[in-house]
């Protein structure tokens, strides 16, 4: 339970605030206590059906009636959003958490004529399921208490962590988008198995099986990733010449690659 939190209002609908809006009641806290706005009326016909929330398309409503506000929208909407209602928040009785890729807390800040207390955040999709990973970082202004909501909060889908604000651009290309690189090699898999004689469905099951245990051993292990990698692969044998290939298209450089411009990205979308 997130301790002497009346209110939390989430400004945005979508996907992630769903998954943390659902950890929340699975974890003690009372739908009453939770409110969300957004102008999708399809999403917010979706949290009165599914987890009895109050709703509404006026985001003002969130402020008043809310303690913690999660700013649960797109980067390019998030400065829209703080002109509307920053003469509503009160550096008192609000705790900001943005959830926002890429927009940083003095770009937040900025939108205020005084100080506020200000959490930024990054979950990941697998939230959706309570095994999200999410990076905090404060602002001046927030206090102990305030960093010990956000992490019972996030602790509802998932580990919590927290980072220096310099670290989230990185952070961000590599485990808030991480999801997706594992979806991408999935469906790499699911293509190089095409002449197995197995439906669709057994053979996405047995492919994210064995990421699923291959994951949990690398993290419970005392062998690093490379040592356990060598076991498995026996001089001469089928693992080593798949191995090889990776080599010869050198694929760590190539993702190594891809995640400094994704973090490069990140960096772009926080300027603009």
């Amino acid at each position: 339970m997130i301790d002497e939190i009346e209110k939390i209002g989430f400004i945005g609908a979508g996907n992630m605030a769903s998954a943390l809006i659902s950890g929340l009641i699975n974890n003690g806290i009372p739908p009453a206590g939770i409110m969300a706005s957004s102008p999708e009326e399809d999403h917010l016909k979706n949290l009165t059906d599914n987890y009895g929330i109050k709703t509404t398309n006026k985001n003002k409503e969130i402020i008043n009636e809310s303690e913690i506000i999660i700013l649960a929208v797109k980067p390019n909407i998030l400065e829209s959003v703080l002109t509307e209602v920053n003469s509503l928040i009160s550096f008192n009785k609000h705790l900001i958490i943005s959830i926002a890729a890429g927009c940083k807390i003095t770009d937040i800040e900025s939108k205020f004529s005084s100080k506020q207390r200000i959490i930024r955040a990054m979950p990941n999709t697998p939230a959706s399921i309570k095994e999200g990973i999410t990076a905090i970082t404060l602002n001046k202004q927030a206090t102990q208490k305030d960093k010990q909501n956000a992490e019972k909060l996030f602790s509802c889908v998932g580990e919590v962590l927290s980072i220096n604000e310099k670290d989230m651009d990185a952070y961000t290309a590599l485990i808030g988008s991480g999801p997706a690189y594992v979806f991408y090699f999935i469906e790499s898999l699911l293509e190089s198995c095409n002449q197995i004689d197995l439906d669709e469905t057994t053979k996405k099951n047995m492919i994210t099986s064995m990421i699923s245990g291959s994951a949990n051993l690398a993290r419970k292990s005392e062998d690093t990733p490379e040592t356990l990698r060598k076991k498995v692969t026996s001089p001469g044998g089928v693992t080593q010449r798949a191995i090889e290939e990776f080599e010869t298209q050198e694929m760590k450089k190539i993702i190594v690659k891809a995640i400094k411009e994704a973090t490069v990205k990140s960096k772009e979308l926080g300027e603009n």
